[in-house]
């Protein structure tokens, strides 16, 4: 029989023979087979990568990299829909995130990706991210914040094909991608954080169809909007701009009511006209309302914080540095940030209540803030008055929206103030309607887009319009068809499909030289269109002709609002604008005095000598 011993020496023997065979193989493999050294090689290179990828602190690029791939692996994961599944789910995500992160940093990327599907679901997701930040290990959290990085720009890539939507028949395009910008626009400019140069997103808004003179291309609600400081009168809705008829013609009505037929009455209720004497805030006599439905929104948006009479006394603290600054942007942003919260928490209630809006659309995945980023901006130098504002905005707000002092730093504050500045639009009113004219205690200094077509009552941002380029021969015109901050974008000359569209900065009907002047100063614009080199070489025409001509003095001064002056309409139908608009402007030059003449070019030459506070060109927020 066999002993144990003896079996034990065969096998030990057996394994020596085999691994001096081995040995011998792969001495043979690795003399005389080349693939075989190659293998060995790369097999190498391989372990000394993994290894120094262990040792070393991964970069930035490593946690990008490693992020979009986690993000492709729950791509199609099921999101839970009623409050009861999102809590359930939310607990159950943060418990396995928390047990992975004990077990060491070989499942901190699995750690990451159940704390990023926690995020998903979490209602305040700014107020997770600080938590995240205090409890996570750092790289756990670098990877969260780099999915959702990666996430937002996955988001991006999609944005300009679902927004606007088909029906309001224009589509957002980069001209630098278009065959006439690729000739005239694209513009590469340096990229300090890369090699190589980088052609800045050059975006417009083209028309989709064909569009006849006077047609509406399509009407757009504000994102958000204020009154200016002058027309706060009680005349205008604090909320939607509506002129609200005087108390006279209200106690009129009432005399006259009597005599009204009772369909007249029904009509005029179908037609939901505003209050006559307006409805007042309860606290405070500053908001003026055109109707019930405008305080209850405002109230649930914005002025439960900025009621400058409500129990919290940064309220009226904020009201007065505002003020004191003689800018709206402070207000204006403000209320986006209490448009944008109330409008997310009536989104979630709808998905709650499982109530569902059959006219919804791909474009409104996006947050309010995600429509905001990709408007272009003026870069601004932060001042003193700005970090004042953003101290105030954080004490004002701060306690309603969880995260808004960490979320709004100095830079995203001065870049929405950029954001407005180049953006917004002007107000205006009701063609018969008079809005009293700015004093020194109600000027302000913000930017806006206004061709000066009637009085201004307030300022306004919109989502779509936004992205329309200025043109001083504009083809579109901004109308207000209800007398409110609801536009309409109607065209004043035919537009062909694919055609871009192009509204006034400024008063087209001032010279060529007053409106690059504004627009410079204003939008770092430098136009170069057909009508500003026509109108550039009918004046040097003129100043040529008038060299041999003397001047004659005399003492009559020119009303620029007298009879006389050439109408917006009347120069657009001469044969020749630029013409037109040159022989206007050489009449007044021949009229004007000759001191007057000396006095104004000097100070003409003084306001160019001054640097203006911002010298960086407008930019797109990617």
């Amino acid at each position: 029989m066999v002993s144990g011993k003896n079996i034990a020496a065969a096998v030990s023997v057996t394994a020596v023979v085999a691994g001096l065979s081995y040995i011998a193989y792969f001495d043979y493999k690795r003399r005389n087979d080349r693939q075989f050294r190659r293998k060995l090689k790369r097999d190498r290179k391989r372990v000394e990568k993994t290894a120094e990828k262990i040792s070393r602190e991964p970069t930035l690029d490593d946690i990008n990299e490693q992020a979009l791939e986690l993000l492709k692996s729950i791509t199609n994961a099921k999101q839970p829909e009623s409050p009861e599944e999102k809590e359930q789910y939310f607990m159950a995500q943060v418990s396995k995130g928390e047990s992975l992160c004990g077990a060491g940093p070989a499942a901190y990327a699995e750690a990451a990706c159940h704390f990023f599907q926690a995020l998903k679901v979490y209602p305040n997701p700014v107020e997770l991210v600080m938590i995240y930040q205090k409890t996570t290990p750092d790289l756990v959290f670098k990877l969260v914040m780099a999915m959702m990085a990666q996430e937002v720009r996955q988001k991006q890539a999609r944005y300009y094909d679902v927004f606007p939507t088909e029906d309001k028949h224009v589509r957002i395009k980069d001209k630098n991608k278009l065959g006439e910008g690729k000739a005239k626009d694209k513009k590469p400019a340096k990229d300090a954080d890369t090699k190589g140069d980088v052609v800045t997103p050059n975006r417009g808004l083209f028309a989709t169809k064909d569009v006849a003179a006077d047609e509406i291309v399509y009407e757009e609600d504000s994102v958000v909007s204020t009154l200016l400081p002058c027309a706060q009168n009680g005349k205008y809705c604090y909320h939607c701009m509506r002129a609200i008829p005087a108390a006279e013609a209200e106690a009129e009505a009432e005399d006259t009511a009597e005599a009204k037929s009772e369909a007249a009455e029904e009509e005029t209720e179908e037609k939901k006209e505003p209050a006559s004497d307006g409805i007042k805030c309860d606290k405070c006599a500053e908001a003026v309302y055109c109707s019930e439905e405008c305080r209850q929104d405002a109230y649930d948006a914005y002025h439960q914080f900025l009621c400058p009479n409500s129990s919290a006394a940064t309220a009226n603290d904020f009201a007065e540095q505002a003020k004191k600054s003689h800018e709206l942007a402070p207000i204006l942003i403000a209320k986006f940030f209490g448009i944008l919260v109330d409008r997310e928490k009536k989104k979630e209630l709808a998905r709650a209540l499982g109530v569902s809006d059959k006219n919804t659309s791909e474009a409104d995945e996006y947050t309010t803030w995600e429509h905001l980023e990709s408007m272009r901006y003026l870069e601004l130098i932060p001042s003193a008055t700005d970090a004042a504002m953003l101290h105030k905005l954080g004490e004002l707000m701060s306690d309603s929206v969880p995260g808004l002092n960490e979320f709004v730093t100095g830079d995203r504050y001065t870049m929405l103030k950029g954001k407005l500045d180049y953006n917004a639009y002007a107000v205006h009113s009701a063609g018969d309607a008079e809005v009293p004219k700015e004093t020194e205690d109600t000027h302000v200094s913000d930017t806006m887009r206004d061709d000066h077509s009637s009085s201004t009552v307030g300022i306004s941002l919109y989502l779509i319009s936004s992205h329309i380029a200025h043109g001083c021969d504009p083809n579109v015109q901004i109308v207000f068809p209800d007398n409110t901050d609801k536009i309409a974008v109607k065209a004043l000359k035919p537009i062909a499909a694919d055609e871009e569209l192009r509204v006034s900065f400024v008063n087209p009907l001032l010279d060529v030289a007053a409106r690059q002047k504004q627009l410079q100063s204003s939008y770092r614009i430098k136009c170069t269109c057909t009508k500003c080199e026509t109108e550039l070489a009918a004046a040097k025409e003129n100043a040529a002709g008038n060299e041999d001509v003397p001047a004659t003095p005399s003492t009559e001064t020119i009303d620029p609002t007298a009879e006389g002056t050439p109408s917006f309409a009347a120069v657009a139908a001469s044969p020749s604008p630029a013409a037109a608009v040159a022989a206007f402007n050489s009449e007044h030059e021949k009229a004007a005095p000759a001191e007057s003449q000396e006095q104004e070019q000097e100070q003409e030459k003084e306001l160019q000598d001054e640097p203006t506070p911002e010298e960086t060109p407008a930019s797109d927020d990617e």
